[in-house]
C-alpha cells in the first residue's frame, strides 16, 4: 500500500480525525488531504513532504522510515509514468507531422499533374480567384462603437514563479491566486518553489527568516528579524 493510503488507513483505524493530525503537526488539513490522496502534482518540495510524513507517522505511531520509503518509491513511479506519457505524446506529434508532410507532397504532385494536363486553364482559374476578396470573421473580435470590425486580441499573462529559501526557523501562510490558504513550517536550508497565475499573498512569521526570488528577481522583505509581516506579489502599485 502506498504512503498516503496507508497513513489514512491507520489514522481511520485509530479513530483520529485529519483535523487532529493537522493541529498536532501544525499543517493545514488541506495539505494533509493532498498527502493522503498522493497528489504529487500539487504537493510541495520533496524535502518538505518528507518532513510532514515523519511528523504524521510519529503522531499516529507508525514507522517514519517506512513511510518515507513508500513515498520515495511512489514518487519515482509517478515521475516514470509522466516521462512515458511525455514520450508517447512526442512520438504522436512526430507521426502527425509526417502525415502532414505526406499530405502536402501529395497536394503538390496533384497540382503539378493538373498544370501539365490543363495548362493555362489552371492559371486562369487561380488568377480569377485572387481577384475575389477574402472575408474572415473572428467570433472573438471586439467590434468598435460604430459597428466596425474589431481586432482579435489575445491577453496571455505571464505566470509567477516564486522561490523561497529559509535562513531561520519561520512559518508562512500562503494564498495562491484565489485558492485556500496553506500553512508551512520552514527550517534553515529548506527550499520551496511555488507557481501562480496572477497573485501570491504571504503572511510571514519571521521577516528575517527567508529570502525570496520572484521570476528570478529578488523580493524585498520589509521588517526585521522576528517581525510578522504580510507580502503581496506582485506588489500593489
Amino acid at each position: 500500500m502506498a504512503f498516503g493510503r496507508y497513513l489514512k488507513s491507520m489514522r481511520t483505524q485509530m479513530g483520529i480525525t485529519i483535523e487532529a493530525v493537522a493541529d498536532e503537526i501544525k499543517i493545514s488539513a488541506r495539505q494533509l488531504a493532498l498527502i493522503e490522496a498522493e497528489d504529487h502534482e500539487q504537493l510541495p518540495d520533496v524535502v518538505y513532504v518528507k518532513g510532514i510524513l515523519k511528523a504524521y507517522a510519529r503522531f499516529i505511531g507508525v514507522d517514519e522510515d517506512d513511510i518515507v520509503d513508500r513515498y520515495t518509491i511512489n514518487r519515482m513511479l509517478f515521475i516514470e509514468n509522466q516521462t512515458a506519457e511525455a514520450k508517447h505524446s512526442k512520438n504522436r506529434k512526430k507521426f502527425l507531422f509526417r502525415q502532414c508532410i505526406s499530405a502536402g507532397l501529395l497536394i503538390i504532385l496533384l497540382a503539378a499533374l493538373a498544370y501539365f494536363i490543363y495548362g493555362p486553364q489552371v492559371i486562369s482559374l487561380v488568377e480569377t480567384g485572387k481577384n475575389q476578396p477574402e472575408i474572415i470573421e473572428h467570433p472573438d473580435s471586439i467590434g468598435g462603437a460604430d459597428g466596425s470590425p474589431g481586432t482579435l486580441m489575445t491577453n496571455q499573462m505571464d505566470k509567477l514563479f516564486l522561490q523561497i529559501d529559509a535562513l531561520e526557523d519561520t512559518w508562512l501562510k500562503i494564498i495562491i491566486d484565489d485558492a485556500e490558504p496553506v500553512e508551512y513550517s520552514l527550517h534553515p536550508m529548506d527550499h520551496m518553489e511555488l507557481e501562480a497565475s496572477s497573485r501570491i499573498k504571504i503572511q510571514l512569521g519571521n521577516a528575517g527568516g527567508v529570502k525570496m526570488l520572484l521570476n528570478d528577481q529578488p523580493v524585498f522583505v520589509p521588517g526585521k528579524k522576528g517581525d510578522v509581516i504580510n507580502i503581496e506579489l506582485p506588489p500593489s502599485e
